[in-house]
């Protein structure tokens, strides 16, 4: 059996985690899963966009947290208990916070 040169494995392995991450990354902005998993996914991205900066995760978790305050607005535009809304509103804040986080680290590269 032929061995694969470090180089060839590196390569392969990076093929494989970058189809890993864009699917997942495609899944938080269409919002799959529970808000839960989609937590415990943005949580693992952050992670892997520091140490693999090629993937463009960065960017991929700034176009999520503008999805997820845009999915927000609309349960709070079907709300009607005012602390239901105060709630929504400071969450929606949030998302749109960590966006612009994202897309100012993405102008700084």
């Amino acid at each position: 059996m032929r061995r694969m040169s470090s180089e060839h494995v590196k390569e392969q392995r990076s093929q494989i985690l970058s189809g890993v991450v864009e699917a997942l990354l495609r899944d938080l902005k269409e919002g799959t899963g529970d808000r839960d998993r989609r937590r415990q996914v943005e949580e693992w991205m952050r992670t892997l966009g520091e140490k693999y900066p090629e993937f463009k995760i960065e960017m991929g978790l700034r176009d999520y947290y503008l999805a997820e305050a845009e999915r927000l607005r609309k349960d709070f535009d079907r709300a009607s208990d005012l602390t239901e809304k105060l709630s929504l509103g400071r969450h929606i804040e949030s998302y749109l916070d960590r966006a612009a986080e994202y897309d100012r680290r993405i102008a700084e590269r």
